[in-house]
């Protein structure tokens, strides 16, 4: 009942080479905002849009170049455009749309593929029911193709829980952070501080248990071989003491046991005997 799409130690490679040619194609693009200017600018952010292996774009909108595109209705929407793939999400689009460029297929299924990460640094656990009105899709085969892609874009490591329908998260990519997220990030960071502090008092108190139990169990089977030891040395003096005893005594040891079994028979044989002769002087008398 469970599709994992998971990141074996193949994928987590290609993740590493995919990491790396998005760090170069995004330094190529902000190399080159460096000297565009007007429409070719506006031409270089759509480019950056379109890329496939570019997912943050945080340093191509703090250029001034780029931030200079807002002296023109057109490069102001195209500005805010490259704003909410730096920090938005598909809903934020939906929500202006009329005053926004058109998305092309490759920006649209990218900025729902950014739409969910959104939602993974959020929540570990997310239905498919708020995926597919986020992301503004009607099938789960189309729900389940956009995870998969996010998967094997390194944006997201995780699992489908058909039976709960729901994503579940174990980590994602981060996008880029704006000044309003810093105090969000602290609280966040704090609280795995403390969590982490937790942790490591209860692994302090787990390691000092084992040790009190280690010694108290060396102690008491140390005990339990010296008095192993003691019955062994006492076992063999007894040994001994019996063997001298039988050499002093002629070479032959009874025990009182021994006398009176010899009674018992000696007992046995005179009565036997006895009514042996009383027998044959009822038959001499008849």
């Amino acid at each position: 009942t469970i599709k994992t799409c998971r990141c074996n130690s193949s994928l987590v490679g290609l993740g590493a080479v995919a990491c790396r040619m998005e760090n170069q194609a995004l330094d190529q693009f902000v190399i080159l905002a460096q000297t565009a200017h007007g429409r070719a600018c506006e031409a270089l952010v759509r480019d950056a849009l379109d890329h496939s292996n570019v997912f943050v774009f945080g340093e191509l909108l703090d250029c001034p170049n780029v931030q200079a595109l807002r002296g023109s209705p057109e490069g102001t929407a195209l500005l805010e455009l490259l704003r909410i793939f730096a920090y938005g999400t598909y809903p934020d689009y939906r929500a202006q749309r009329s005053q926004l460029p058109e998305l092309s297929a490759a920006q649209l299924r990218k900025l729902q593929l950014l739409t969910v990460v959104s939602l993974a640094t959020r929540d570990k656990h997310i239905g498919f029911a708020d995926l597919q009105a986020a992301l503004d899709v009607s099938t789960a085969r189309e729900l389940e193709d956009l995870i998969i892609e996010a998967v094997y874009q390194n944006l997201i490591v995780g699992k489908m829980d058909q039976e709960n329908q729901c994503l579940i998260v174990e980590s994602c990519a981060c996008r880029d952070c704006r000044e309003e997220d810093i105090d969000y990030i602290l609280e966040t960071l704090s609280t795995w501080h403390e969590s982490a502090q937790q942790m490591i008092t209860s692994l302090d108190g787990m390691v000092k248990h084992s040790t009190e139990s280690f010694e108290k169990h060396k102690s008491t089977r140390e005990d339990l071989e010296k008095l192993v030891q003691s019955t062994r040395e006492n076992l063999k003096e007894g040994d001994a003491g019996v063997k001298a005893g039988g050499d002093s005594g002629g070479g032959c040891t009874r025990m009182p046991t021994d006398d009176a079994d010899e009674e018992s028979k000696r007992a046995k044989s005179t009565r036997g005997r006895w009514m042996g002769t009383v027998g044959l002087s009822s038959r001499g008398k008849h």
